[in-house]
């Protein structure tokens, strides 16, 4: 988000579930920024638009853990190293995952940022994530689109948390893969 153009204030309108477009409730599905005269600045495309939306996969796992009695006591942390923090906050606050809950409501902790205790390392935002939560590195599971870094081994090394790489973004099968490696690793199996 620190290559777009502004803050992204304009609501998005679509189906919230893509897997049914056809009757689902509409609700704000991206964020969009607000043209001025100029698009200098790092976003500056012309005339093409900015928008922020989720990867569709990805809003279908955040549609299962807000549906699935399943994941009712499952608590969801961001961890973001980004350069316009309020750029990613105005995300969090307007995209709707299901109708009338937006990322917001879902998320229990999210570090967003490089400044204060926050640095470009994932490990330091989820010191401040299991400071603030309580909960045990090891009973964490994290799933990082990074394609320029390993965060997820970062993490493994420092904290012992475990991790996905999801370079092409959160996919359905990654989703499961983490829970598959996760309940692997926490009955000692490591092969995985």
């Amino acid at each position: 988000m620190h290559e777009l153009s502004g803050l992204p204030s304009i609501p998005i309108e679509g189906p919230l579930d893509p897997n049914n477009i056809e009757t689902s409730p509409l609700g704000t599905i991206g964020m969009k920024v607000r043209r001025g005269r100029s698009s200098g600045g790092w976003g500056g495309y012309g005339n093409e638009e900015e928008i922020v939306e989720l990867y569709s996969e990805a809003r279908l796992v955040l549609r299962e853990l807000a549906t699935n009695t399943k994941y009712k006591d499952v608590q969801i942390a961001v961890a973001s190293t980004s350069l316009e923090p309020s750029y990613s906050q105005a995300c969090l606050d307007g995209i709707e995952i299901i109708d009338g809950v937006t990322m917001r409501d879902m998320i229990s902790y999210a570090q967003v940022g490089r400044t204060g205790q926050l640095t470009s390392r994932k490990t330091s935002h989820f010191q401040l994530i299991h400071e603030k939560s309580g909960i045990a590195y090891e009973d964490m599971l994290f799933f990082d689109d990074c394609n320029w870094g390993d965060h997820v081994g970062d993490l493994f090394n420092k904290y012992g948390v475990i991790g996905i790489r999801t370079p092409e973004g959160l996919k359905w099968e990654d989703f499961h893969r983490g829970l598959e490696k996760y309940h692997s690793v926490k009955k000692g199996d490591t092969s995985k």
